[in-house]
């Protein structure tokens, strides 16, 4: 082999080497490139994920009081049906109480799903390892809004009634309120017919569905807030 096909042979391993180096050094570039981007989308994750377990513990909180709210309203509306049938032997201020705890005992439940619906919407929600805990994030919210439908339900079917609770019940002057803001008041013995303590009696179920639904959802956010910490390496 003469000199000339020598050095021409080293001239093409050279590039060889160069074009493998350089394509490592690519490939090396992409590698890291790609691991650096995964790793601030699992930050952003675990952000959002830290943020929601913020919103939960404020879920928590609303749900306390609308269960105190929503629980006695239950309990006044039975109240009222149980004595459908000798309503005018009970006490004008009793009437009274139950009758305006059925009727105006409502609440309004406020959620943030900001961070939820970013993470769904730019698909960070695909990089949660815990399969239970995408799912159950989704249910949490799809349960909101049935409860939102309830309290509407509660909202609409009271209001129907005020033309016989504002006729019926009156303002005392020394009048009691519950939770501040529920004024309960005095039966003035205008008569309380049967098909409006029966319909006292479908929004006690309404109340008492309410009520019992945020129960179990006090229980899964319990086990949603452990998945969380979990998942975003957050010891409680």
């Amino acid at each position: 082999m003469s000199k000339q096909q020598k050095g021409g042979m080293r001239s093409a391993f050279h590039y060889v080497v160069e074009f493998a180096v350089i394509l490592l050094g690519i490939s090396v570039s992409v590698f890291i490139e790609k691991n650096n981007a995964r790793d601030y989308k699992e930050s952003v994750k675990d952000q959002s994920l830290s943020r929601i377990l913020t919103n939960i513990r404020q879920d928590s909180a609303d749900y306390v009081f609308n269960m105190s709210v929503h629980k006695p309203a239950a309990e006044s509306c039975a109240w009222m049906f149980e004595r459908r049938d000798n309503i005018a032997a009970e006490h004008p201020d009793s009437v009274g109480k139950h009758c305006s705890m059925c009727l105006m005992a409502q609440t309004i439940f406020m959620d943030n799903q900001e961070e939820y619906r970013t993470l769904q919407n730019s698909g960070l929600i695909e990089l949660i390892e815990n399969d239970k805990l995408a799912r159950a994030l989704q249910g949490k919210y799809v349960q909101h809004e049935f409860l939102r439908k309830i309290e509407k339900f509660v909202a609409d079917a009271s209001e129907k009634q005020h033309d016989i609770f504002y006729r019926s019940m009156t303002t005392r002057e020394d009048a009691d309120s519950f939770m501040g803001y529920v004024k309960l008041r005095r039966w003035n013995g205008s008569p309380l017919d049967r098909p409006f303590l029966e319909r006292l009696d479908d929004i006690g179920f309404w109340h008492k569905a309410y009520a019992t639904r945020l129960g179990y959802r006090m229980e899964d956010d319990s086990v949603l807030t452990a998945w969380i910490h979990a998942e975003i390496g957050d010891a409680e």
